[in-house]
């Protein structure tokens, strides 16, 4: 018989204990709702990573645009690489907002004021720059928002039609915008959270979360459109059975008037951000004049070089990518792509959700730009989570969908690049 000292089998007990509690951990993550949001948001993140170092490290990249003439100090070492990129284009915006208020131009008021009040918050109390907290946000945000929808969906549709739901929408060919300072991630994350109490008849939560995205982009107020559908599902149509939840989703429609009296305040023009829009040179059509107008602007001279010159060389370089970025192909594919999904997806979904996104959908198409006619739709559609219920219905095959995810990050990985080195995406 061998003899162990006392303190050797204490060491062996606290190991069998660590490890069997390791396995415990991870048994639970397989089996919990939590499993495919992290798998989804992990490999998602570290595709963000890879394509914003290939394009900081090789790729060609064009002078960054201020936000009415105001730059961005650049960052060193290895935020330079990997992180630099993601605050382009809004992130510029966003931290012009949090840092001076709205009160440097009229354009600032086009972007409402949840997500730059975060980042000032964020700097404030931490010392940090404003776009590093808001990657932070961003981040956090949308790991948040992928477990949220993975359990709103699969109380209606199941966890299968849930978790391919969220890897399209993560691995979507725009979704680098959930990792950049941008507001999808926390507008995606409140909107889902709302939808998700009133699903679940936590009603309060819902009108506390609806006004907080009602303050984060101007279509948060549409969130009545699902909430109200959703009460009228589980009270009726009697309005005198909705008290006092009725009362309490008037806050999302009121949130947005502590904005415009802050908007009162500073310019003295409650309306401001309305009429700011024209410093985006947008204006009011009609969804099927302002697809008249971006298919006779459609530029496919891109593409005829290409045809022209196949090469890699010809693929990468900034003339063809120029021409593409500026040549309303992919608004207008992309846009193409949704309409006879959003047919299919009020055929096939809650009208709760269906109706929420279609009018979503829609509604940038009565402000086109003279730029860009279907400017940033794209971007847009990402944060309407019930097309991604739509189209994992459809994606049944398990061919077919991998095929689609395979597409979709090429173009994931293509877009990305472009948007890190300054050509316009969305």
């Amino acid at each position: 018989m061998t003899l162990t000292h006392p303190r050797q089998a204490q060491t062996a007990r606290r190991s069998r204990t660590a490890t069997g509690a390791r396995r415990r951990g991870w048994a639970i993550l397989r089996e919990s709702d939590l499993r495919v949001p992290l798998a989804a948001s992990v490999v998602h993140l570290a595709l963000v990573l890879t394509f914003v170092g290939i394009a900081s490290t090789w790729a060609d990249a064009l002078s960054p645009v201020p936000a009415v003439g105001y730059y961005l100090q650049p960052m060193t070492g290895l935020a330079h690489t990997f992180l630099e990129p993601l605050r382009n284009w809004d992130g510029f915006w966003y931290t012009l907002i949090a840092e001076r208020g709205y009160g440097v131009h009229p354009a600032t008021t086009a972007f409402w004021p949840l997500y730059p009040l975060l980042l000032r918050w964020g700097y404030v109390l931490t010392g940090w720059t404003a776009p590093v907290v808001g990657l932070i946000i961003s981040n956090v945000a949308f790991v948040a928002a992928l477990i949220v929808l993975y359990r709103l969906i699969r109380i209606d549709y199941g966890d299968r039609v849930a978790g391919r739901a969220i890897w399209l929408l993560a691995l979507f060919p725009t979704a680098f915008y959930f990792s950049a300072v941008y507001t999808e991630s926390l507008f995606l994350l409140l909107t889902a959270s709302a939808i998700y109490c009133g699903r679940t008849e936590r009603w309060g939560r819902a009108a506390l979360l609806g006004a907080l995205a009602a303050v984060t982009r101007n279509t948060g107020v549409l969130l009545l459109v699902p909430l109200l559908l959703l009460l009228v599902k589980q009270h009726g149509w009697d309005p005198r059975r909705w008290w006092p939840i009725g009362a309490q989703l008037a806050l999302i429609g009121a949130a947005p008037l502590v904005f415009l009296w802050h908007l009162n305040r500073v310019w003295g023009d409650p309306l401001v951000t309305i009429h700011a829009q024209s410093e985006w040179a947008r204006y009011q059509a009609m969804p099927w004049e302002t697809m008249r107008t971006a298919f006779d602007k459609l530029d496919l001279s891109w593409l005829s070089q290409i045809n022209a010159h196949p090469s890699w060389q010809t693929l990468t370089s900034s003339f063809v990518r120029w021409r593409f970025a500026e040549s309303q192909a992919y608004d207008v594919f992309i846009t193409l792509l949704f309409l006879p999904l959003c047919v299919y997806m009020l055929l096939k979904l809650r009208p709760a959700y269906s109706l929420y996104a279609a009018i979503a959908f829609v509604l940038p198409m009565l402000s086109p730009s003279e730029v860009h006619p279907l400017m940033s739709i794209p971007r847009f559609v990402i944060v309407l989570f019930p097309f991604f219920i739509a189209l994992a219905l459809l994606l049944r095959n398990r061919v077919l969908y991998g095929a689609v995810l395979a597409l979709s990050v090429i173009q994931f990985a293509a877009l990305l690049i472009q948007f890190s080195t300054w050509f316009w995406v969305a």
